[in-house]
């Protein structure tokens, strides 16, 4: 064989394809581009990702709402992975540097997370990665021990001043696969602020405490009348980042709401 093919045969196969570069302006998505074995892909990320701690070595992007497009066209990025419910502001302004924006749709339910999986896994072709990280969580969830009769009545508490969660929001479904039954899950809409006094009215069995302590939310007016005070099921433990994130690690949070609402102390 003439030593100039050989040469060239080797190099084709010692050679390895470039490396695919990836934008993540989503934690989720981050984390979910990490769970499939793609991390060394990530050439940035946003602000806010934070997890796992690799993120801290790679460079920042700027948020969902207000990305760095500079900075985003200067990572010469195969592919930008942005939420579609995040604007088409940073859509156009991506597509037209000629940057391939993969904009995802918003998770409301746990099951959307599937879907967002899947999609990532077919931009970075790791589409086995993905069905068996699917396969993966939901078998977190099909392990769950059944419920314990009729579902708790659980006020989410996202944020201070009120801001909690009603049926458009993955964090309702979530309660809803621990086992419980969110109190304000007849409300059509996502996020919003509810009045104390609503709180007070639909009386909850369990308060998810995202933001603040629970002293101070005993310090409310007539919070002590409330079941899930008598009940000691004021539950501050969870996972900020991880519950509020419709990623991998939201499952493990479903289980340990699960124990935390129904397992007896």
């Amino acid at each position: 064989m003439n030593k100039a093919v050989l040469f060239l045969l080797i190099l084709l196969v010692a050679v390895p394809a470039q490396a695919r570069r990836a934008v993540s302006l989503m934690p989720s998505y981050t984390e979910i581009i990490f769970e499939l074995g793609a991390g060394k892909e990530l050439a940035g990320v946003s602000n806010f990702c934070n997890w796992p701690p690799e993120t801290a070595k790679i460079e920042k992007a700027g948020d969902y709402l207000r990305p760095n497009i500079e900075k985003v066209y200067s990572l010469k990025p195969d592919v930008v992975f942005t939420g579609a419910w995040a604007g088409e502001s940073v859509v156009k302004q991506l597509a037209s540097l000629g940057v391939k924006v993969a904009a995802l749709p918003e998770e409301k339910r746990v099951a959307d997370v599937y879907s967002t999986i899947r999609l990532i896994a077919a931009q970075l072709e790791r589409k086995a990665g993905g069905e068996a990280l699917v396969r993966k969580l939901s078998g977190l969830l099909k392990a769950m021990p059944g419920r314990p009769g009729k579902p708790l009545k659980v006020y989410i508490e996202a944020d201070a001043g009120g801001w909690t969660t009603g049926s458009e929001s993955f964090l309702s479904d979530a309660v809803e696969h621990a086992g419980g039954a969110n109190v304000f899950g007849r409300e059509k809409r996502s996020y919003f602020q509810a009045t104390w006094e609503e709180v007070l009215l639909l009386d909850p069995e369990a308060v998810i405490l995202l933001e603040g302590t629970e002293r101070e939310f005993l310090a409310r007016p007539m919070a002590r009348d409330l079941a899930a005070v008598k009940a000691g099921r004021v539950i501050t433990t969870l996972n900020r980042d991880a519950f509020t994130r419709p990623g991998p690690r939201l499952f493990d949070e479903i289980s340990r709401l699960r124990k935390l609402l129904y397992e007896k102390k």
